[in-house]
């Protein structure tokens, strides 16, 4: 059995370290938006951590042994993992620049997110994603952008696969022959290959609208 850890207090030691490069890499950034950008690396960073530790990786995945892990990993290594935010804010800051436009006001978050080709969402999409295992689609869907190279808004852009390729099985077969398709690795099929068509896609995946009138 691993030794109790609060993981709480490891993410937050993660959290202050990773303010301290991106505020200095982002020195002339407003703190509204260098808050926005610490809050996803954070989040990015962890994820990374849990991947490349094999964490996410592990048969019988279960989130609260996860945590754990990932603290006792955190809170044992923290040299290494230091040593690894320094490498990994270059790369992830070249992923930012090229995958996330951050927008101002709700007009030019409209715009920005506005696409010819996207599928208008079907009515039965929650109610499909509500019978999948999401906790397996995102762990599967995260740790694939990862394998790929793309380490910034991880949460964000596997959350956006999955509704887009789901949406898309549901509008091509409907509910419950979609469901079907579901268990037998179809949608995953699909998220794979989205992931693998994003090294030929070079615009943002991401739009986040930041909120500069918060104190």
């Amino acid at each position: 059995m691993e030794p109790y850890c609060n993981f709480d207090a490891a993410a937050e030691n993660v959290r202050e370290l990773l303010y301290d490069e991106l505020a200095e890499l982002y020195w002339d950034m407003p703190r509204r938006e260098i808050e926005t950008v610490v809050d996803i690396a954070w989040r990015d960073f962890l994820h990374y951590l849990s991947y490349k530790s094999g964490i996410y990786l592990s048969p019988r995945f279960r989130e609260d042994r996860a945590r754990q892990r990932l603290c006792v990993y955190i809170m044992s290594k923290w040299d290494k993992v230091r040593e690894l935010a320094s490498e990994w804010i270059v790369m992830w800051s070249a992923k930012w620049r090229q995958r996330v436009k951050l927008v101002f006001s709700d007009e030019e978050f409209k715009r920005a997110s506005a696409s010819e080709d996207s599928l208008k969402p079907h009515k039965k999409l929650d109610e499909f994603l509500a019978k999948t295992d999401h906790l397996e689609l995102q762990l599967f869907t995260v740790s694939n952008l990862v394998k790929a190279g793309e380490l910034a808004g991880l949460d964000q852009i596997a959350d956006y696969i999955i509704r887009d390729e789901a949406n898309a099985l549901l509008h091509q077969y409907g509910l419950e022959k979609a469901l079907e398709k579901y268990r037998e690795g179809v949608l995953a099929e699909r998220i794979l290959r989205r992931i693998k068509s994003l090294s030929k896609v070079s615009e943002p995946l991401l739009i986040i609208r930041v909120d500069v009138t918060r104190a």
